[in-house]
């Protein structure tokens, strides 16, 4: 096969950027599982920043992921949270059903239930036990025709 038709063939490889400090308005491209080169499994939320108080490092139009190792003993906890603010339901309404939605890719589009949700992200470095900053993602759900962060509240 000739290099260029290996270049047809391929899958386009996208960096991965992560979000640092600020809040934005974004809207959840998708939320999947998936596998990184060594193996290990992850769960992956891929957003289109709509607007961002914070322009330099994350303009308007850029992609940002939010990854969590499913080995982290924090992940399970941090993704019900960020289900549950996205989706605008109580911690005790969150069901299984809704879970499995979120991460089971429709059929049709491939993509998650809550890909074309928008949501506030509101970024902070804390520092970790081991000494490291480490940026904490908080997340609240935001109206569908939100454009800009004046258009809610962020706090």
């Amino acid at each position: 096969m000739s290099f260029i038709q290996q270049i047809a063939n391929a899958d386009a490889r996208r960096q991965s950027e992560y979000f640092v400090p600020g809040q934005y308005l974004v809207v959840i491209n998708d939320f999947k599982e998936g596998k990184n080169r060594k193996g290990r499994d992850f769960v992956v939320l891929e957003t289109t920043v709509l607007d961002s108080d914070n322009p330099a490092e994350h303009p308007a139009g850029s992609s940002r992921s939010w990854l969590c190792m499913q080995d982290v003993d924090s992940t399970a906890g941090n993704i019900r949270g960020m289900l549950c603010a996205v989706l605008g339901v109580a911690d005790s309404a969150l069901s299984v059903d809704m879970i499995t939605a979120a991460l089971t890719p429709d059929e049709e589009t491939g993509k998650s239930s809550i890909a074309g949700l928008r949501a506030i992200i509101h970024a902070r470095n804390v520092m970790t036990k081991a000494g490291r900053p480490f940026t904490l993602l908080n997340f609240a759900a935001a109206a569908d025709d939100a454009e800009t962060l004046k258009d809610v509240k962020v706090s």
